[in-house]
């Protein structure tokens, strides 16, 4: 009979091993809630954070998210249903409290992950390597703190990987492939590229299925369908649904011709070569390759590969176990859904950020499994801890998770975002004037903030529809009237109704136009409000285009810097505020500049007294050494439009019109190679006033 001390000393590892899990896994969720909480208030915006919210608006409004332009907007459908109450709940556009839906989605999948792994692999363990990896995982962290769709598409794809994996290790096969199915619609009406999934998890789980039932019968198969062919149907059905829903959604994302934006109507056989383009290229999966053996995410690459080979050998060894079978069919769907996003489909849905509903589950629930393995691997050695101290053990690995190898989101904490596409619209709202008009790369964030938005600048990615009332190509989110090239911007900008507004953020206005359309901006536009990244331009009062080329050439070389290779200027073209406009047009010779450089103008007249004058930085100081290393590429001009404003009246007499570079913080004039002016300037030209 053993005495109440020994009884005592028997039971606390049992209480221990009981109490230590439940412990850990809520100041998990609590580190979770933290992190993503932290990034709801930050106020810094995934661009397409607008278009969601615009969704969101609409569905309070009409019932249902169909946008200004007319189209069902069909991604994210249930996530714009579940943000209606927060919706309901914000005065005016409360981005934070939309932002409430997804994290709630994110903090339920972390639980999900500690049950999933839990439940998969058979081990405390792993579920809760697997929470920790998804509480400071910085994509998951993102995701579950912006109004987008990903988190809940996420939250369904690992149900639907648990079910489906169950229902090829479990018994109970057709309930499991039920709430599979069921979760796999669910994941497709959140972000239809879910079925992008469909041909690998098929294959995978056939594959995986063949595995453990090397004598599998077509009677045998045949049987079983028979003998739940209800749930069968039931299944068939959702999946044929989450395929049509999926493959119909992508109408809007047709070129002009094929869809429009009164009628929806949609050429299928066009709507299939755009869901289907096979073909086999290291290319299509380099990115994908990278995504998952980059610096953030090798650890668990490492321990994806841990859980890979154990279980093969497994298979090898002819001992296959329900535990081996499941890391298996994992294996096999992460590697066939990434062969199938590389080799099968367009590169509309080759986005790595799509990696995220597809792939990255399966991913961290192998590196939970191949964690846990390992420690499983360390307790059959003589040295090893008891068995009662491996919680402890397990709990030490849980914080080298969170502290280490969530680094990166513990750094991004308490980071506030200064300004976006939200400030920038409520400064044009401050500011507008009756005719003004409206031109921005993102009509959804201008109708959200000011109900209203004009032309639809598009670049050479143009998202568009065909309006058939207006016989015009309109932008297939609004309907605002596209301006894709530098004809359609100056006639813009020639209208005589009003001032034009541009709004754009400096990474599309950079590599979203050709150089021409962008410095066509400048040279028309002044900036008058810039928080964050996202610039404000408002038309000059009289916009001249500049031409494509010089009219005069020469060769100016300004050290090491730059290159002024001709210049165009008419003097007889005096705008109403006596101002005439030079263009400038550079080579640039390097894309790092150490130093910020300015340009001068000067007008000088016979006295060499400056009579006008123009000190400006290039592009607004806005260029970048990435744009200037494409600008080198490309063999293209950077032009620099001037406006100089010339006394009024201009005294009587001859003027000379020089330029040159200076350092903006010393002052100090960039030499010219073969400088024959004495200080380093540049002359243009002479001029008479008469």
């Amino acid at each position: 009979m053993r005495s109440s001390e020994d009884l005592r000393t028997h039971s606390s590892p049992s209480r221990l091993a009981c109490y230590l899990p439940l412990g850990v896994a809520v100041v998990l969720l609590l580190v979770a809630f933290l992190l993503r909480m932290d990034r709801v208030v930050a106020r810094i915006f995934h661009v397409d954070e607008y278009i969601s919210m615009l969704a969101v608006q609409m569905t309070t409004l009409k019932g249902l998210p169909v946008l200004p332009s007319g189209i069902l907007y069909s991604q994210g459908l249930l996530s714009s249903y579940l943000a209606v109450p927060f919706a309901a709940l914000s005065n005016g556009v409360q981005e934070e409290m939309l932002r409430w839906p997804s994290l709630l989605v994110g903090m339920f999948t972390v639980a999900s992950y500690y049950v999933v792994a839990r439940r998969l692999f058979a081990s405390r363990a792993a579920g809760l390597f697997a929470m920790a990896f998804a509480a400071v995982d910085m994509l998951m962290i993102l995701w579950s703190s912006r109004v987008r769709m990903y988190a809940p598409a996420a939250l369904f794809a690992l149900w639907a990987l648990y079910f489906a994996v169950r229902g090829v290790t479990g018994r109970h096969r057709s309930s499991f492939w039920l709430a599979a199915a069921a979760c796999f619609l669910g994941a497709t009406l959140s972000h239809s590229v879910a079925i992008v999934a469909l041909p690998a998890w098929a294959l995978a789980i056939l594959v995986t299925t063949l595995l453990e039932r090397k004598q599998l019968s077509v009677a045998t198969v045949v049987g079983n369908l028979w003998r739940d062919r209800i749930s069968w149907l039931a299944i068939a059905v959702m999946v044929l649904a989450a395929v049509v829903f999926g493959v119909i959604g992508q109408g809007p994302f047709l070129t002009p011709t094929q869809a429009t934006c009164r009628t929806q109507s949609v050429d299928l056989a066009a709507l299939v070569a755009e869901i289907l383009s096979p073909g086999i290229s290291w290319q299509r999966v380099d990115d994908f390759v990278y995504y998952f053996t980059s610096k953030v995410y090798l650890p668990l690459a490492v321990l994806v590969g841990v859980a890979g080979l154990i279980s093969l050998a497994t298979v090898v060894r002819k001992r296959v176990t329900p535990r081996g079978l499941a890391t298996l069919c994992l294996v096999f769907i992460f590697l066939f859904t990434i062969a199938a996003l590389g080799f099968l489909f367009p590169s509309m849905w080759r986005k790595t950020r799509y990696l995220f509903i597809l792939c990255q589950p399966a991913f961290v629930l192998l590196a939970a499994d191949g964690a846990a393995r390992l420690g499983l691997l360390a307790r059959i050695w003589p040295w090893a801890y008891p068995r009662w101290l491996s919680g402890v053990g397990t709990l030490l690995a849980v914080i080298l998770i969170v502290v280490v190898w969530g680094q990166d989101a513990w750094q991004g904490l308490g980071a506030r975002g200064i300004g976006d596409y939200n400030t920038a619209f409520a400064w044009v709202r401050e500011n507008w004037q009756e005719g003004d008009r409206l031109m921005t790369v993102h009509p959804s964030a201008a109708y959200l903030y000011l109900g209203r938005v004009d032309y639809y600048a598009a670049g050479e990615r143009a998202r568009v529809l065909y309006d058939e009332e207006s016989d015009e190509t309109v932008d297939r989110y609004v309907g605002a009237t596209l301006v894709d090239s530098e004809e359609g911007l100056n006639r813009a900008l020639a209208e005589s109704e009003g001032r034009l507004w541009f709004v754009v953020d400096r990474k599309r206005l950079f590599h979203r136009y050709d150089p021409l359309f962008t410095q066509q901006v400048f040279a028309q536009m002044d900036i008058v409000y810039h928080r964050g990244g996202v610039p404000v331009f408002l038309s000059h009062r009289y916009p001249r285009p500049i031409p494509a080329d010089p009219t005069t050439e020469l060769r100016a070389r300004f050290d090491d810097l730059a290159e002024l290779g001709g210049y165009a200027v008419d003097f007889s073209a005096v705008a109403p505020d006596n101002s005439i406009q030079l263009v400038l047009y550079w080579r640039p010779l390097i894309a790092e500049v150490s130093r910020p450089i300015k340009v001068f103008v000067q007008l000088r007249d016979e006295r060499d007294a400056i009579i006008a004058q123009a000190d400006h930085f290039l592009l607004e100081g806005l260029v970048s050494g990435e744009v200037l290393r494409d600008l080198i590429e490309q063999r293209e001009w950077l032009r620099d439009g001037v406006l100089l404003y010339l006394p009024d009246p201009l005294p009587q007499g001859t003027y000379r019109l020089l330029v040159g570079l200076y350092d903006a913080e010393t002052g100090e004039r960039v030499p010219i190679r073969g400088d024959t002016s004495g200080e380093n300037a540049v002359l243009l030209t002479r001029m008479s006033a008469p």
